[in-house]
């Protein structure tokens, strides 16, 4: 399954399902879809990607009698049009309480000799459409038709459930999914080839809007505001990860650098919103006249190196600078329970805490402008003052600026001119390990 953002703002919708188990059926599904993913990036409308796909399916026996549903929404109008080669149609799922099966449009599997067509549906505002395959129906002791019904069944309950819920929609979307696995699952839970995808129209998020006064406590302020606002948005780990380092040092460069010590009315502005495209746009403003030191640039290029773009503008009223990030989701496979969300317990790590002995330091929680002094100090202590083999363990750290990568850089120079070893331990997708990637820095797991 894939979801891509099209050319014309609307967002397709793949569904698909090959003949055959294992490597063999996960090679062709992945033909598939990238065939049908480049045609729609393109702008080639729905017959026609599916129609390219069908002409591939008849020359490699691979890919022949793949079943597809494609579906192409307009977020805004609530318009979708949708088309199937040998596949269940979507099921409709409206808040006014009606709930259909989409009509069925005749046409065969990849690469059988077939032809298609279209169909369209007009959503409401807090409407939804399930896409998925033929696995929920295959539950034994049931036939088609009867588990067709459990499936249209289970949905409506589930669905009119999930209109009364406070939940942000992504986080609806995939408390929908698990549901409705839940209860179309055979008692020993088991589900082949199983497939659900569920798209909620829902209302623009609200715009992030944050000031504060420009000193380091706006640094925790900022990032725990941020990363509420992107859980409402359904941002991935990945996208927390990014967006909260970049936007952090920005606010950290505006209260180190945009105002005299001790100024009056010195304030950090933030601002956050998502736009069509499926992109966060977010500006960080002061009022100042940004203060020349040293260390300028660096929290900058950080932030530029994890935004997809960035723009400085620097006026006499102030300073601010521009970021873009487009969000993206990865597909859970094999997995039937929500993800509620950024993985974060309810009583985040606020302060770090490192533990050092000679020879090792393990640090948990921010190494931040305001922490990392303490950080400093443990590595001192751990690489006694850069003359020692030491490994640094960041895999608990939950954020990484410029001055924790800085004191990294310092002692890993001090152990080159010494010749001792540093050793850097981070999982690559753990928020200090994305970090070491971009600044160049190799750890192990």
């Amino acid at each position: 399954m894939d979801a891509v953002l099209l050319p014309d703002g609307r967002t397709a919708l793949l569904v698909a399902d090959v003949v055959g188990h294992g490597v063999g059926a996960v090679v062709a599904i992945a033909q598939v879809r990238a065939i049908l993913r480049q045609r729609l990036s393109t702008g080639v409308g729905l017959l026609d990607a599916l129609r390219d796909a069908d002409r591939y399916a008849e020359e490699f026996p691979e890919t022949c009698a793949t079943t597809v549903c494609l579906v192409a929404l307009d977020q805004a109008s609530g318009e979708a049009e949708y088309v199937c080669a040998g596949h269940l149609p979507p099921l409709w799922l409206s808040a006014a309480g009606r709930t259909q099966v989409l009509p069925g449009l005749g046409s065969r599997p990849l690469g059988t000799g077939g032809d298609f067509r279209s169909g369209r549906v007009s959503m409401g505002p807090r409407d939804a459409l399930v896409l998925y395959t033929d696995g929920l129906n295959g539950s034994p002791g049931r036939d088609l038709l009867e588990a067709r019904q459990l499936l249209v069944q289970v949905a409506a309950q589930a669905f009119a459930r999930s209109l009364d819920s406070p939940a942000p929609p992504a986080q609806r979307a995939e408390d929908l999914c698990s549901q409705i696995l839940g209860e179309v699952s055979p008692p020993d839970g088991a589900l082949d080839d199983a497939v659900l995808l569920v798209a909620l129209r829902a209302p623009q998020p609200d715009v992030l809007r944050i000031t504060l006064p420009a000193d380091l406590a706006a640094v925790s302020e900022v990032r725990t505001s941020l990363n509420d606002w992107l859980d409402g948005l359904g941002a991935g780990l990945l996208d927390h990860i990014g967006l909260t380092h970049a936007v952090t040092e920005l606010v950290a460069n505006a209260v180190q650098h945009a105002y005299p010590p001790g100024s009056d009315g010195a304030m950090v502005h933030v601002v956050g919103a998502l736009d069509e495209d499926g992109a966060v746009a977010v500006t960080v403003s002061d009022r100042g006249q940004w203060l020349e030191r040293a260390s300028d640039g660096q929290g900058l290029m950080m932030a530029a190196g994890l935004a997809d773009s960035m723009t400085v503008r620097r006026e006499s009223r102030g300073t601010s600078v521009d970021l873009r990030f487009l969000l993206s989701r990865p597909v859970h496979m094999l997995q039937s329970v929500a993800m509620n969300g950024m993985p974060r317990t309810n009583d985040p790590v606020a302060d770090l805490h490192a533990e050092a002995s000679p020879g090792l330091l393990t640090a948990v929680g921010p190494v931040d402008e305001v922490s990392v002094e303490l950080f400093h100090a443990s590595m001192e202590e751990a690489t006694r003052s850069g003359t020692a083999d030491a490994v640094i363990d960041l895999s608990g750290v939950t954020h990484l600026s410029s001055p924790g990568v800085q004191s990294l850089f310092e002692f890993l120079g001090r152990a080159k001119r010494s010749g001792s070893s540093l050793s850097l331990v981070a999982p690559p997708e753990s928020p200090a390990g994305q970090i070491l990637d971009l600044v160049g820095l190799e750890s192990r797991v």
